[in-house]
C-alpha cells in the first residue's frame, strides 16, 4: 500500500530542479530587460510581466493538466496532435497569419495571440514519435519498416522548418528524435547512415541559403566584421569576458544595452555579464541535473512509451540549452534558438513547462 502511495507522487528532486530553473530564469529575464522596458515602454518590469502572464501561467495549466492525464490519451491522440501541430505550421507561410522577425517567418498570429508553432511541433512530434516507434518495437532494426519511415518523417518536419527558414529548431528535433531512435533498439549502422544523409542536406542548404552561409563564416572569423554580421557574437563574448569570475553586478550595465537579442538569443551573455563565472556554473548545474532527473526517470519507467518519451523530452531541452549556451559562447555557429526557461518568450516557456509536465507525469510510476 505504501509502496503503491509512493509511486504516484511526483519525482520531488525533478520538481525542485525544475521550479529553480524557472525561478532562475524570471530572475535573469528581469535584469537583462530592465533597460529595455524603460526604453520601449516606461516600464522596467514589462518582459518580466508579459513572460510570466503570457508563458508562465499557461505553462503552469499546462504543467499541471499534462503531470495527471493518463498517457494512454497522449498516445491514442498523438497523429491527431501531431497533424494540428503541422497545420499550425503550415500557416506560417500565409500572409494573413504569420508576421516576421529578422528575415524569418516563424511565427503566426489570431489576433488575440500570437505564438510559434515550432515549439508546439517539437513536443508533439516526440510524442507521436515515441507512440510510433512503440508500435514498430519489433521491427525498429529493419531498413524498410524501421530506418525508411524514420527518415520520412524526419524529412516531412525539415521541410516545414527550413523553409522558414530555421535551421536551429530542426537540429534540435532531429537529435532528440535520433536519441529516441536509438533508444528503441535502432542500429548504429543506420544512424550513421542518416547522419551522412543529414551532412550531404545540410551541405546542400548551407549552398542555398546565404544566410546560414554567413553564419558558418562568422563562427569561423569572428574578427572579420566585427561591427557588421559578427557583431552579435563578439558583442556576447565581451559580455561574458567582462563579466569574469564574480560578474560584474546586476546594476551595472557595460555590454547588456548594446547586445542584440539580449533578452532572447543572448540572454546567456547577459547572465555571464551580470554574475559571471558563478552564475553560468549555476546554471549549467541546473541544465545538467535536469539531465539527470530526467533520464533516470526516463530508465526506471515502466512503460515503454514513457520511456522512450522522456527520453526525447529530455534530450530536447538538454540539446536546445547546449545549441544555445555553445553558440554564444563561440563555441558552435549562432543558432537562433532560445535558451529554455530564460529567453524571453511566451510560448516557449509555456511548451517547456509543459513538456516538463510529461516526464513529472512519467515519475509517477517510476520503479
Amino acid at each position: 500500500m505504501n509502496a503503491r502511495k509512493t509511486k504516484k507522487i511526483i519525482n520531488r528532486g525533478f520538481l525542485i530542479v525544475l521550479g529553480t530553473l524557472v525561478v532562475f530564469g524570471f530572475f535573469v529575464l528581469f535584469f537583462a530587460s530592465y533597460n529595455i522596458g524603460v526604453a520601449r515602454f516606461g516600464d522596467s518590469t514589462y518582459y518580466l510581466r508579459q513572460q510570466i502572464l503570457k508563458g508562465g501561467l499557461a505553462g503552469l495549466v499546462g504543467f499541471f493538466l499534462l503531470s495527471r492525464i493518463r498517457l494512454e490519451i497522449l498516445k491514442k491522440y498523438s497523429l491527431m496532435i501531431l497533424i494540428v501541430a503541422l497545420g499550425l505550421s503550415v500557416l506560417v507561410f500565409f500572409p494573413r497569419f504569420n508576421f516576421s522577425h529578422n528575415g524569418s517567418s516563424r511565427w503566426i498570429s489570431f489576433g488575440f495571440v500570437n505564438f510559434q508553432p515550432a515549439e508546439i511541433l517539437k513536443l508533439s512530434f516526440l510524442v507521436y514519435l515515441a507512440s510510433w516507434l512503440q508500435s514498430r518495437r519489433r521491427e525498429i532494426k529493419g531498413f524498410s519498416a524501421g530506418l525508411l519511415p524514420f527518415a520520412v518523417i524526419i524529412g516531412i518536419i525539415g521541410f516545414l522548418l527550413l523553409a522558414q527558414p530555421d535551421l536551429g529548431t530542426f537540429g534540435i528535433i532531429a537529435l532528440s528524435a535520433i536519441a529516441v531512435y536509438f533508444t528503441a533498439g535502432g542500429k548504429l549502422n543506420h544512424l550513421a547512415l542518416l547522419g551522412i544523409v543529414g551532412i550531404a542536406a545540410f551541405s546542400v542548404f548551407v549552398f542555398f541559403k546565404p544566410y546560414a552561409a554567413e553564419r558558418i563564416k562568422v563562427f569561423l572569423h569572428p574578427q572579420n566584421d566585427a561591427s557588421g554580421s559578427a557583431y552579435q557574437i563578439n558583442q556576447a563574448l565581451a559580455a561574458i569576458g567582462i563579466g569574469g569570475v564574480s560578474g560584474a553586478g546586476i546594476g551595472r550595465d557595460f555590454i547588456t544595452p548594446y547586445l542584440p537579442e539580449a533578452i532572447g538569443d543572448s540572454i546567456f551573455a547577459v547572465l555571464g555579464e551580470k554574475l559571471g563565472l558563478f552564475g553560468i556554473s549555476f546554471a549549467l548545474a541546473l541544465y545538467l541535473l535536469f539531465a539527470v532527473f530526467g533520464y533516470r526517470i526516463a530508465m526506471k519507467s515502466g512503460d515503454y512509451f514513457s520511456e522512450l518519451l522522456a527520453v526525447g523530452i529530455t534530450t530536447w531541452i538538454v540539446v536546445q540549452s547546449f545549441f544555445n549556451i555553445a553558440a554564444i559562447s563561440g563555441i558552435v555557429p549562432l543558432t537562433g534558438v532560445p535558451l529554455p526557461f530564460m529567453s524571453y518568450g511566451g510560448s516557449s516557456l509555456a511548451i517547456n513547462l509543459s513538456a516538463a509536465g510529461i516526464i513529472a507525469n512519467i515519475s509517477r510510476s517510476a520503479v
